[in-house]
């Protein structure tokens, strides 16, 4: 049986990469092709797959575009990556919709009404209405590379977002690629589960901190920083339902959890989570 292994996300900064974009580079840049990439550019779908806010009609932001290794295919081999998406905020309007229209003088509702959801689409809303996407790539999806939202279809005045979330017209985040890099984790291809003290999940988890807010020495260069599988860091309360194969993300890329907060995104039992810091 191969041994299941927890990966880092390493992002490029400058001539190297580090623990997130814009950061000071901890190690040279690798050898290998990067594992994908984060900002505005997404993935090779149509753009009538490009996942809309439910409520706003308007693009959501891409966050980041991903090749899975294998074991981390949960969706099977068909499907090796994904994207995701964040989209409109709280205050979003969620009684007045804009209309779809193919017949409307309005381009944007024009553009609305062809939209399609992709065949890999999974939606999450957050407990405070923020609009999340999951897409399941297939290979000549990822393989297309960064690709560009259509350009801002509103005329000037109209379909503002006041939800004080994000979208793909009015965020705009540079492309940074990042690499996949093996975490040296004890709990690699373990359920998280929340621990007190000495406790040891059914699986063999172990627990990353000493008590407090003190983490273990193996825990310490492990934290804060994105990564797939392993040990979880949620900021408070750690979710239920995740398995050994999710995506805990931090704060890139246009992402705002609550400043200082994270993410986990489960790739198999598909639960979702953020908490703020």
């Amino acid at each position: 049986m191969t041994e299941t292994i927890a990966w880092n996300l390493a992002f490029r900064c400058g001539n190297g990469v580090g623990k997130a974009p814009g950061r000071t580079a901890d190690a040279a840049l690798p050898s290998q092709p990067p594992s994908g990439w984060t900002g505005s550019l997404g993935p090779g779908v149509r753009w009538e797959q490009w996942p809309r806010s439910l409520n706003t009609g308007l693009p959501m932001m891409h966050v980041l575009t991903l090749w899975l290794p294998g074991d981390f295919q949960r969706r099977g081999p068909q499907f090796p990556g994904i994207a995701i998406f964040a989209g409109e905020g709280q205050f979003a309007d969620d009684s007045k919709p804009p209309i779809a229209s193919a017949e409307s003088t309005d381009p944007f509702l024009r553009d609305l009404a062809a939209t399609e959801d992709h065949p890999g689409l999974l939606r999450r809303r957050d407990v405070i209405d923020g609009e999340f996407a999951i897409l399941w790539l297939t290979d000549d999806e990822l393989a297309a590379g960064p690709t560009a939202p259509r350009p801002d279809l509103r005329a000037e005045g109209e379909h503002a977002d006041e939800s004080e979330g994000t979208n793909a017209w009015d965020v705009v985040e540079p492309t940074i690629d990042f690499w996949l890099i093996p975490r040296v984790d004890p709990n690699a291809g373990k359920a998280p589960v929340e621990l007190r003290g000495d406790e040891v999940g059914a699986d063999g988890y172990v627990n990353h901190s000493t008590g407090g807010n003190s983490l273990a020495d193996w825990a310490e260069p492990l934290f804060a920083i994105s990564h797939l599988g392993g040990t979880a860091f949620p900021v408070q309360a750690m979710p239920d339902g995740l398995t050994p194969w999710y995506l805990e993300l931090e704060e890139i890329s246009g992402l705002n959890f609550g400043g200082g907060g994270n993410a986990q995104f489960d790739l198999e039992s598909d639960t979702f989570d953020w908490a703020c810091g």
